[in-house]
């Protein structure tokens, strides 16, 4: 990727152009459906390169701050940012949600066209919150105001907002986002996929920890419910009994051993992981963190998850000093290393990675149980 800062202040990354605060603007990109096709404007606002930072240096601290928390539209919520800047820092501090559609109203429209700047400072300055709701046809009730104003700015999506008024026609649905502390994508997924889930409880956990080490919250919902259904059995019996991961890992492991598949847990680490300053490296203790390992190394250590189950083999990632993807072999009782490939299989970790590798090995084999 090219970047250069041109004499007259344009920012220029590969194939886009950006004109500099106060008078920004995309030179050298199209309209598509109606927003500006801007790849890289996100990582120009958030990343430390310095040519960044020279560029977007004369923006006021607080508008980029702002800016920063949102994860599209970039252009056009610095056009409003420009034009009408206290307007701009009151709405996005009140209502993340109701910004982003201030600044795309004609998206929810369907305008023949992107309407000219001037309309579009009429429309900011004239518009209170109802008035915004009720121009892009969006419910104009206190309640869906204060749904809007629970999504995170982070999670501030075009196709989630529009997820989220499409939910709210629905009285079990609206129901239950009323009393959620706060609504994320999660929480929107959860409610569109078919059959939904109308859980509480996993709501509840899905906004406060939707992540869990290399657990998602959609992943192992979705593959549960998926199962249970494939079996025969209501996709979602759980009402509000998963208040913690360990409870759903649990329900989501007893699934597995129930209907006589490997479980989801893999049996105790054979040679326990280690942290130190030459090496790091740690078991993968799932399923889960099999496949993860096989797609981000583009391998196929997840179809050894039975040999594993059966401490025939276990699978382990070196993250330090290269990365790699290290397979145990259980060989007369001892554990040997079998495989310790980079990504793609493309190549053996290196003689001075091995002789890290051997020498954790020797210091942290145990005899097997």
């Amino acid at each position: 990727m090219q970047v250069q800062l041109l004499p007259n202040g344009n920012l220029r990354v590969d194939y886009e152009e950006y004109q500099p605060w106060p008078n920004f603007r995309p030179t050298k990109s199209v309209y598509l459906g109606g927003l500006w096709r801007a790849h890289f404007l996100r990582e120009i606002l958030t990343s430390d390169d310095l040519v960044y930072a020279a560029w977007r240096e004369p923006i006021p601290t607080d508008v980029l701050r702002a800016l920063q928390h949102y994860p599209e539209c970039h252009c056009e919520l610095i056009e409003m940012a420009q034009s009408v800047p206290e307007y701009f820092l009151g709405i996005t501090r009140r209502n993340p949600a109701l910004a982003m559609i201030a600044a795309t109203f004609w998206q929810f429209r369907n305008f023949s066209c992107v309407p000219e700047k001037e309309r579009k400072v009429v429309f900011w300055e004239n518009m209170e919150a109802d008035d915004i709701l009720q121009f892009c046809r969006f419910p104009t009730t206190r309640s869906f105001l204060k749904a809007l104003a629970k999504m995170p700015d982070g999670h501030v999506h075009i196709h989630r907002i529009e997820g989220l008024r499409d939910l709210w026609m629905q009285p079990e649905k609206r129901k239950l986002l009323r009393h959620l502390p706060a609504i994320t994508g999660e929480n929107i997924w959860l409610l569109s996929c078919f059959p939904p889930v109308l859980d509480p409880a996993i709501h509840q956990l899905a906004t406060r920890e939707p992540n869990f080490g290399e657990y998602s919250i959609l992943e192992v919902v979705s593959d549960l419910s998926n199962r249970r259904e494939l079996a025969g059995l209501h996709h979602w019996p759980y009402h509000n009994q998963f208040d913690s991961w360990s409870r759903l890992l649990g329900a989501y492991d007893r699934f597995f051993r129930d209907t006589n598949c490997l479980p989801e847990t893999l049996p105790v680490p054979p040679i326990k992981g280690l942290t130190c300053d030459e090496i790091e490296i740690e078991p993968l203790r799932s399923r889960t963190a099999l496949r993860r390992e096989a797609k981000e190394m583009r391998n196929c250590i997840e179809t050894f998850d039975a040999s594993i189950f059966q401490l025939k083999h276990y699978a382990y990632r070196l993250i330090r000093p290269e990365r790699a993807t290290v397979l145990l072999k259980c060989q007369y009782n001892r554990w040997i290393i079998e495989e310790a490939m980079i990504a793609s299989n493309e190549r053996m970790v290196t003689s001075e990675t091995m002789k890290l590798l051997c020498q954790w090995l020797k210091e942290q084999r145990r005899p097997e149980n």
